[in-house]
């Protein structure tokens, strides 16, 4: 019976370390979007099907609180990327040089994580009026960290 009880423990204890939110470094207020003119940011390393956008840039725009525009016309041009990043990366502090937050520990192991990046560039100066990095340990499907971690990065 007490060998039952130990499984059950650890497995609760796993179930909840899964279930930790992700962590935000955000630079900026995530509602600058409400009733601006947002278009996503091609690069040319990557050319961006702006009519087939990733899933991450989709629930960014949809979700950041603006409309959606040709670059030419837009406020805001965003960059969006969602990565998994190896095991023992971190997040770097606005230019201080801080460590914020690293893929968290299990069992003494490091972890590699799932990423979402979120910048919002000013066209008409060029600086970044927002910026924010959603981290969580990398676990179970893909879509559902893009959506957690996109969630989280523009939340109040």
């Amino acid at each position: 019976m007490s060998a039952k009880l130990v499984l059950s423990i650890a497995a609760m204890t796993l179930l909840a370390a899964c279930a930790t939110p992700p962590q935000v470094v955000r630079s900026g207020d995530p509602a600058f979007a409400k009733g601006k003119a947002l278009a996503l940011a091609a690069s040319q390393a990557t050319p961006l099907d702006r009519a087939r956008p990733d899933q991450a840039s989709a629930l960014v725009m949809a979700r950041a609180g603006g409309r959606a525009v040709e670059p030419g016309d837009a406020d805001y041009l965003m960059q969006v990327a969602f990565s998994e990043l190896p095991k023992g990366v971190g997040v770097m502090g606005d230019g201080d040089g801080s460590w914020l937050s690293e893929a968290r520990r299990r069992f003494g192991m490091r972890r590699a994580a799932y990423a979402v990046s979120i910048t919002a560039i000013e066209t008409k100066t060029g600086k970044a009026a927002f910026s924010a990095t959603a981290t969580e340990p990398a676990h179970g499907d893909p879509a559902k960290a893009v959506d957690r971690l996109v969630t989280a990065a523009l939340a109040n």
